[in-house]
């Protein structure tokens, strides 16, 4: 093989090994970057969770506060249907 031919092919391998390197830094940062996204993605479906159960628990305590105002509303019609028959209850 000639001079030439042979710098030339050593510049060609030391491009792809540059070019190796450069894909591997790239791969490692990416790499990194999946598991970062992968453990939020964790993070963010057990906060999900979380606010599905918050959401579930207000729901319920939405349902009781509507059936505890309407016992309220009930007892206070009672209460007043007892007054008035106090009222006209004449004890002389």
């Amino acid at each position: 093989m000639s001079k030439p031919d042979m710098e030339q092919l050593e510049a060609g391998v030391s491009n792809l090994l540059e070019a190796y390197r450069r894909l591997k830094d790239e791969n490692e940062k990416l790499s990194l970057q999946v598991e970062g996204l992968t453990r939020e993605r964790e993070s963010l479906a057990k906060e999900k969770e979380f606010i599905k159960e918050k959401l579930e628990r207000l729901s319920e305590l939405e349902e009781e506060n509507k059936n505890n105002e309407n016992n309220r509303k009930q007892v206070r019609e009672k209460v007043a249907h007892l007054l008035e028959k106090l009222e006209k209850f004449d004890l002389t």
